[in-house]
């Protein structure tokens, strides 16, 4: 894939998750998947009660096969870290 076609199928994957809601339980793929990937991120795993803002980033790194250059974390904070570390 050229670099254009990964930013899309990033952005596709992301907008298939749109409407996605804590109120109605339907952010839980996003957690689950997340969750899914080994090894976990601070070997933490997300509750569906947590803040899922650098966990959506991550799950949507997860789905695309992109995790070799967006890093998987749960935390805002954290992720901001590790892009720096790699110059971004």
């Amino acid at each position: 894939m050229t670099e254009k076609e990964l930013r899309q199928s990033y952005v596709n994957a992301a907008v298939s998750y749109l409407g996605c809601k804590e109120s109605n339980g339907s952010h839980k793929k996003i957690i689950d998947l997340y969750n899914s990937h080994k090894p976990l991120a601070r070997n933490y795993a997300v509750k569906y009660t947590d803040s899922w803002c650098a966990t959506f980033v991550s799950a949507m790194a997860i789905k695309t096969g992109l995790t070799d250059i967006i890093p998987t974390e749960c935390g805002c904070g954290q992720m901001i870290q590790l892009f720096q570390k790699l110059g971004a």
